[in-house]
């Protein structure tokens, strides 16, 4: 009913079974293929370390730009707000300097009467008395009319060809600035009587030499020899019988000139010379202050 079997296989010296359990070979070989995962985890736990390192670095970067930014912001507002106020400061000095050279210059455009009426008495040659002196203003010169646009010059090849370029049109020429209109003074008609004739001439001569005066604006205007209408009477009683001696004619004239355009600064030795000492020093002051410029003097004999 039983049967035995009896394996005398594992008796043999030269068999050997093989074993289902894993050799230390095979050990050693798993342990050494871990380490590409071990160095690749390394590797990317530096690539985020770089990563997040870059990041801190640019934020930190950004705050700070972001906090010069609004110090440079703050400080071009400062700058801005006094290059205003020095602009308004600017424009205040300018003005003012406006209205000092404005009123330099109605100082010296001033000729002190007194100045003028010493310069005549000094002139006057003996023999010749002075009337009347009348003076006229000149008359206001009318504004200078805009000049018109400079119309273009017509192509010299007539209408363009519908295929060619429009060719650019020539440059106006440039309109020449007006010239200054001279400074108008005025008129002075000084009438009286002299002895002579020549004596008149040299009166005018001596005008027209006065730098209070225009030397081309001088003329003589009239000349009348008449009788004279003077009456003498005799002092003395006795005397009165007497016949009086007749007085020689007389010479009427009338005389046209001009006063001068130059300026105050430029008359202060006259200035002086006529006891004008008010305005010369006024003059000598503006100059002092840059008012005015220190101008070259005139003199005339």
């Amino acid at each position: 009913m039983y049967s035995l079997d009896i394996n005398f296989l594992n008796d043999r010296p030269d068999y050997k079974p093989v074993s289902n359990q894993p050799t230390k070979a095979a050990k050693t070989g798993s342990a050494v293929d871990q380490t590409p995962l071990i160095i690749g985890g390394v590797v990317a736990l530096a690539l985020n370390a770089a990563v997040g390192g870059a990041y801190w670095w640019v934020t930190q970067e950004n705050f700070k730009t972001g906090a010069l930014k609004a110090q440079f912001e703050g400080e071009a507002a400062k700058l801005e707000a006094q290059a205003s106020e020095i602009s308004k400061i600017e424009g205040e000095t300018k003005q003012i300097e406006s209205e000092y050279k404005a009123l330099g210059t109605v100082f010296d455009q001033i000729k002190p009467w007194s100045a003028i009426w010493r310069d005549l008495a000094d002139r006057i040659p003996p023999g010749v008395k002075i009337s009347q002196i009348t003076q006229t203003e000149p008359t206001p010169l009318p504004a200078a009319a805009a000049p018109p646009p400079a119309a273009a010059s017509p192509s010299p090849s007539g209408s363009p060809s519908p295929g060619g370029s429009p060719s650019a049109s020539p440059a106006a020429a440039a309109t020449p600035a007006a010239p200054a209109a001279p400074v108008q003074t005025a008129t002075l008609l000084i009438t009286g009587v002299a002895s002579s004739f020549e004596q008149v001439n040299d009166f005018v001569l001596l005008i027209q030499r006065s730098p209070f005066f225009k030397e081309m604006d001088t003329k003589l205007v009239g000349a009348t020899l008449k009788s004279n209408t003077t009456q003498l009477e005799f002092q003395n009683k006795s005397s009165a019988g007497n016949e009086a001696p007749k007085l020689l004619p007389i010479v009427e004239y009338k005389i046209e000139t001009a006063l001068s355009a130059t300026p105050a600064s430029e008359l202060l030795p006259e200035l002086r010379n006529k006891q004008a000492d008010g305005l010369a020093i006024r003059i000598e002051t503006l100059q002092e202050k840059g008012v005015l410029a220190q101008k070259p003097e005139v003199k005339k004999p």
